[in-house]
């Protein structure tokens, strides 16, 4: 009796293991870069741009921040684990970013540059944020035809404002 009841266990259990699969034993890597299953589109982005003063001199050490958009409890997630670059010498910056779902192709995303070094890279800089707008988003290479939609180039020039002094 026990044998039978141990045969009826694991092919019960290899049954709901192939039907369920093994998406309970993710990494939190899979929270930050979603997996893109079961039919839903996605690109690849690569966020590129360069940093100046009004003066047109580069800005070093700038943080700049991308905020996709997304919805609901996702969102928070994404703000709590977002990756945070910054600012060459030369004001320039460049990260190959997260999958993300693509029929938005970045639309309500926001960038945002924040001067946190003060004054020691050249100047106090007000923060400045971007809208879906404000930058450009270019398809650099096609897609798979499936559910890859390809990479896109984000191409974000920002010119940030001194603080003035009170």
């Amino acid at each position: 009796m026990k044998n039978k009841t141990n045969i009826l266990f694991k092919t019960l259990y290899g049954f709901l293991m192939t039907v369920l699969g093994f998406s309970s034993c993710d990494s939190i890597n899979d929270i930050i870069e979603p997996r893109m299953e079961y039919g839903q589109p996605f690109a690849k982005f690569k966020l590129v741009g360069e940093v100046k003063s009004s003066e047109g001199k580069p800005v070093k050490g700038v943080r700049v921040i991308v905020k996709p958009y997304v919805e609901g409890t996702a969102q928070e997630i994404l703000d709590r684990n977002r990756d945070t670059l910054f600012t060459d010498a030369e004001g320039k910056f460049s990260k190959d970013m997260l999958k993300h779902t693509c029929p938005t192709k970045m639309k309500g995303s926001t960038i945002i540059f924040e001067d946190v070094d003060g004054p020691e890279n050249g100047g106090e800089f007000e923060p400045l944020t971007m809208n879906d707008k404000e930058f450009s988003v270019e398809q650099i290479s096609e897609g798979h035809g499936n559910w890859y939609d390809g990479v896109y180039l984000v191409t974000a020039n920002a010119t940030m404002t001194e603080k003035k002094e009170d």
